[in-house]
């Protein structure tokens, strides 16, 4: 025999997909008009809208706008970090230097043509969201520094570059030229900016 449904149960679960499903429509409605107008130029009535919901909807899932901003921000990153890690694991394992370099760029180039809205968030210079930003960089100059730590310690990668400072370079500089090139992919190809970040990190601008 089968037993009944029950109504309560049933109803409890079609309000929880109800809800996460608004959720992830304003998580999407942020992360376009943030992309578009930055963090300053984007109200909470402008979220609810692109969702559409009521304006009074958006504060059911979120305090204010800098709370849906860092949790879209925090979420692209994860992303971005677990694909770090995933990638350049194999080399680490392998104590090969220079995959774990090609790697960690591949993995930022494939971030940077996969999630444009949140690259533009991310480099955004509005200062509100450069105050978000910042703290998830450094974050992730953190992840690429202990990679290199352990290969240090494996006697692998030379000791004379500190992997603190190594990776606030390599954060710095991938992120201004990955911004750079979301706007407008045309202006490299991915195979010449993966070539040309990788080797001026091998061996520099003027290699011997």
């Amino acid at each position: 025999m089968v037993s009944p449904t029950n109504p309560s149960k049933a109803g409890s679960s079609a309000g929880a997909r109800s809800r996460h499903a608004t959720r992830e429509r304003l998580l999407e409605s942020g992360r376009l008009l943030f992309a578009k107008h930055g963090l300053h130029g984007v109200t909470t009535h402008d979220i609810a809208h692109g969702a559409e919901v009521a304006a009074g909807t958006f504060y059911l899932h979120f305090k204010n706008k800098r709370e849906l901003f860092r949790e879209i921000i925090d979420g692209a990153v994860s992303e971005l970090i677990e694909l770090i890690d995933h990638q350049v694991e194999p080399y680490i394992e392998a104590n090969d230097l220079a995959g774990v370099v090609q790697a960690q760029v591949e993995a930022l180039v494939d971030f940077a043509e996969e999630h444009r809205e949140e690259i533009r968030m991310l480099f955004s210079a509005d200062s509100d969201a450069a105050a978000v930003g910042t703290d998830v960089l450094n974050l992730l100059a953190s992840t690429i520094a202990e990679g290199r730590r352990e290969l240090m310690e494996a006697g692998v990668a030379p000791k004379d570059v500190d992997p603190g400072v190594l990776g606030q370079a390599m954060v710095g500089m991938c992120a201004q030229v990955l911004s750079w090139w979301s706007e407008d992919p045309s202006r490299v190809t991915r195979e010449a900016l993966i070539e040309s970040l990788t080797r001026i990190q091998r061996s520099g601008t003027h290699p011997v």
